[in-house]
């Protein structure tokens, strides 16, 4: 790729590490990102092969064909040539605090997952475990692309657990949307959910933190002062907070769905995750109410929750407009690109499979929806889509840089397509977060790796002594 300039200044490029250098130090740098395939998700800007957008104050203030005409003496060209330029996915549900066992648990089932994380290690932690936790999961989703994480979380033993879970992604630029929910085993202080007030006060003036409510859905969990009810969801609403509730599956969850309905305490700002095995009666109240879904395929799959099926088509079918999860990096994935191919991969066996049993041509989902789920519709689960989740002049300048010029992406012929199905965390050459830019080529940007891996590898090994967690992971009973 040869230099290029524009008003006779050579472009920045993030294919070039000793580019870094001259990267701008101050918190309201702007940025001209020139000649990029720009999938903006804006219904009304649409997609531009070369285009350029504008970063000020934090804010795309500008997208257009040529913008050269509006940099500034202190603007930084970035050569966005070769690259597709979209918002930075959101993870719409992810359990932090856990990030020091990723992947730990992967041949563990459900029950063997609740065993070693809620009985074994949550009790254990302190608030800089938490912290360290929330840092790890926050730098690994920049490195993947992701620029908004919901933290689900539920091992807020007082609340400066909570705290120390958020001030995580504070410290590291990341957006979080901190959804503070109660411990499910272990002593705690059972202030939850009053202390969320506290909690509210503390981020109130952040930009990046938005702080939610977080009970449990499945009165079957046994925890009846901690499972959603028309009294937590009138407390959120009285502070102004939005309700994001874990573990929804099942005849009863399905039943508590539709007496909230009918009280009016579903709406826009309630989010349900999982919705594994509900009624066709609970996905209508869904729907007409506005509620919210955010879908965990990678969990529902492996860990064998419920009819292990994520409900892609019920969600579809009944025009609920799903965001995306990670989960549990203690047994899964840390990166959006695996959850995408695994929506696309069930939905798609699940069309073609009911087309081909009915003798009719398939129809499955398309890359350009998967790719909504991501971007657009994550912010909307949150009520964050006036902030970010698509590249809008006016909204933070949350968005990534994937390289199209890379070996496994060469040559572009479908941008939606190449970031769905093609790419992975070593695709993600550019990451900025509210103006601010987090990832470089392969390098993040004020991130000191080293430290941070002796740092969790200490804090692992604390925890697996003072938790008597065994050398192997609890195995999962079998099934009756």
């Amino acid at each position: 790729m040869t230099p290029s300039r524009v008003d006779g200044r050579r472009k920045l490029s993030p294919h070039s590490k000793r580019d870094i250098q001259a990267l701008p130090s101050g918190k309201d740098a702007s940025y001209l990102i020139t000649g990029a395939y720009l999938l903006t998700m804006d219904e009304t800007l649409g997609s531009l092969d070369g285009g350029d957008v504008l970063v000020e104050h934090g804010l795309v203030t500008a997208v257009g064909a040529d913008l050269a005409q509006l940099v500034s003496p202190s603007t930084t060209v970035i050569d966005g040539r070769g690259m597709i330029v979209l918002p930075g996915f959101q993870d719409a549900h992810r359990h932090c605090w856990q990030s020091q066992f990723r992947r730990m648990f992967s041949d563990t089932e459900i029950t063997g997952y609740m065993k070693a994380c809620h009985d074994l290690l949550a009790p254990a932690y302190s608030t800089d475990d938490i912290h360290l936790a929330g840092r790890l999961s926050a730098w690994g989703a920049v490195d993947a692309g992701i620029t908004t994480v919901m933290d689900f979380m539920h091992n807020t033993r007082t609340v400066d657990y909570a705290v120390a879970g958020a001030q995580a992604f504070e410290d590291a630029g990341v957006r979080c949307v901190h959804t503070m929910g109660p411990p499910s085993k272990g002593s705690w202080d059972r202030r939850w959910p009053h202390n969320l007030a506290e909690m509210k006060e503390r981020f109130a003036g952040s930009n990046l933190v938005t702080v939610r409510l977080g009970p449990y859905g499945d009165p079957e969990l046994d925890q009846p002062t901690k499972t959603v009810s028309r009294d937590l969801i009138e407390l959120a609403r009285s502070m102004d907070l939005g309700i994001t509730v874990d573990a929804v599956f099942g005849d009863r969850s399905s039943q508590l769905l539709a007496e909230l309905a009918s009280s009016d305490h579903l709406g826009p700002d309630v989010a349900l995750i999982h919705c594994n095995a509900l009624t066709d009666n609970a996905w209508e109240r869904i729907a007409e109410a506005d509620a919210r879904v955010i879908l965990a395929p990678t969990s529902d799959t492996w860990l064998g929750i419920y009819d292990a099926t994520p409900p892609i088509d019920a969600a579809l079918s009944h025009g609920v407009r799903p965001g995306l999860s990670i989960d549990v990096e203690c047994s899964l994935s840390t990166d959006m690109f695996t959850i995408m191919r695994t929506v696309c991969t069930v939905q798609r066996m699940s069309a073609h499979r009911k087309a081909w049993a009915e003798g009719k041509a398939g129809v499955g989902i398309t890359t350009r929806r998967i790719l909504e789920m991501a971007t657009v519709d994550g912010a909307r689960v949150h009520g964050l889509d006036h902030v970010t989740g698509t590249i809008t002049p006016g909204k933070q300048a949350d968005l990534i840089g994937i390289s199209a010029e890379d070996i496994n992406n060469l040559p572009l012929n479908d941008a939606t397509a190449s970031v769905v199905l093609g790419s992975d965390a070593r695709n993600v050459k550019l990451v900025m977060v509210a103006g601010k830019i987090l990832k470089w080529g392969r390098t993040l940007i004020g991130c000191d790796v080293d430290a941070l891996r002796l740092a969790v590898r200490e804090s692992r090994d604390r925890l697996i002594r003072d938790s008597g967690l065994p050398a192997r992971p609890p195995s999962a009973p079998p099934r009756p």
